[in-house]
């Protein structure tokens, strides 16, 4: 009894240290630990590389998102998902399970464990960069030979600088991770899971799918990088004040509650943390791909894929993927005042955010002011409706600073666009409310019957002398 006692605690602890994995080049970042541990699992579920496209058949079954009933095929509870978006399986949707091997799969596990630690050790380290190594990199995202441009070879160093940075700006520290891994255990794991993709034990349960932290997006941020070509995946991430708003105050229609009771100090822990999930959730989605774009799909122009490969992609992705929080951080959207200190002007700014809402599109997507059901895909591949405006229920916040920063800069992953091409046709006057402050004063008037009907009276007036205003009814 005690022999085989002991041989099953030998058995556990090798399994745990992660022992039969293969070998990773040498040239990496040291490992975290030295412990035994249990490591983050590395993913299996499909990726999405794009939007799916098509029109959701339905609301799918709790517990069955679309990218799940896709794997499962006749075993879902919602086949006619399966059936829709079988034609993009391994295309746009790519399946690591089967794409990979598991001595590939073991090998990337190992490089994200050597970057990004454990659950109880975790850290966002970066591989060593500099002027001299920069000209032996890899640049496995372009053609063959680009990398002895020095051009590329010292912008990947001003690259690995950015990166730098931003794990100090951001406290990325491992005592801070360290710390904020415990918090996510206790508070968040059971909804958002292990490596923070949505899928803990009561994710299916509360119906509505926790967020996926894994592909570095996230929808309700108060940041736009105002790059002309913006770097990918720099689109669509949060400031880490917006992490910690929506941690303390939780999401308004949604069943993420509210954890008033942290001190600053633990907010600030936690939300680093997730940060480090989701750069570890990216840094793998995107390395991924391009090792299963490798394998499926080689070409002349592309390397042959073998361990240092994928060395070199993930040394890449880890670079520009923490440094496009950097550069998030450093781009808030500019929210000016809203210029209308009476009612009076409120409901004048309502009356021309009607306009400018019916003229910019906005009822394309709000259908009757959202009321009409019109599902769509989101970057996870999960099914979204454009909002209910009538209802005044936001998860990102129903202060006016809140909706203005949806508007400006949209919601990337469930495709609103931005709204920076119309503020050039009609840009900000000083001292007079904008555009977008005009709409923002419209969507809070919808909810309020008393403010609808008021709102109806003034363009009902103005259509008299202005016959072409086409005024669609609130009620």
């Amino acid at each position: 009894m005690i022999a085989s006692r002991n041989a099953s605690v030998l058995l556990t602890v090798s399994v745990l240290a992660g022992c039969g994995r293969v070998p990773l080049p040498s040239g990496g970042p040291a490992p975290l630990v030295a412990v035994a541990e249990a490591s983050y699992p590395v993913r299996q579920d499909l990726l999405a590389t794009t939007v799916p496209t098509g029109t959701p058949p339905h609301w799918p079954t709790p517990g069955y998102p679309p990218l799940r009933s896709l794997k499962l095929g006749a075993r879902s509870m919602d086949v006619d998902f399966a059936t829709q978006l079988r034609p993009a399986l391994g295309r746009t949707i790519l399946d690591p399970q089967t794409a990979l091997n598991a001595a590939q799969r073991d090998n990337l596990g190992r490089a994200l464990e050597n970057f990004f630690g454990t659950s109880a050790a975790p850290g966002v380290r970066l591989p060593a960069y500099d002027a001299t190594t920069a000209l032996a990199f890899y640049d496995v995202n372009r053609r063959k030979g680009v990398f002895y441009n020095l051009e590329v070879v010292y912008g990947r160093v001003h690259d690995w600088n950015e990166a730098a940075e931003t794990v100090r700006e951001l406290n990325l520290t491992e005592p801070a991770l360290a710390r904020g891994s415990v918090l996510y255990r206790r508070w968040c794991m059971s909804c958002h899971g292990e490596t923070g993709a949505g899928d803990g034990s009561h994710a299916i349960q509360i119906g509505a799918i926790p967020r996926d932290y894994r592909q570095g997006t996230f929808k309700f941020v108060s940041a736009f990088p105002q790059e002309e070509q913006p770097r990918k995946g720099v689109k669509g991430k949060p400031l880490k004040a917006d992490l910690k708003r929506t941690i303390r105050h939780g999401l308004d229609g949604s069943m993420m509650p509210a954890f008033p009771q942290f001190s600053d100090t633990e907010l600030d822990d936690l939300a680093s943390y997730v940060i480090h999930l989701s750069i570890r959730g990216e840094v793998e989605y995107e390395t991924m791909i391009r090792a299963i774009q490798l394998l499926t799909n080689p070409s002349d122009e592309d390397p042959d894929y073998t361990p240092e490969v994928m060395q070199q992609t993930m040394d890449l992705n880890t670079i520009l993927v923490v440094g496009n929080w950097g550069r998030a951080g450093h781009s808030a959207i500019p929210i000016p005042p809203s210029e209308c200190p009476t009612e009076e002007l409120r409901m004048e700014s309502a009356v021309r955010g009607y306009k400018a809402f019916s003229l910019r599109g906005c009822l394309g997507c709000h259908d009757n002011y959202g009321r009409t059901q019109q599902l769509k895909y989101d970057a996870w591949g999960t099914v979204v409706q454009p909002r209910n405006l009538m209802l005044g229920i936001y998860r990102g916040g129903r202060r006016g600073e809140d909706l203005y920063a949806r508007i400006y800069g949209g919601i990337v992953p469930s495709t609103m666009p931005d709204y920076t091409p119309n503020l050039k046709l009609n840009p900000s006057i000083p001292g007079k409310t904008d555009e977008i402050w005009d709409i923002v004063h419209f969507l809070q008037t919808l909810p309020d019957p008393r403010g609808r009907r008021e709102l109806a009276d003034r363009l009902h007036r103005e259509k008299r002398t202005n016959p072409g205003l086409n005024v669609i009814p609130f009620d």
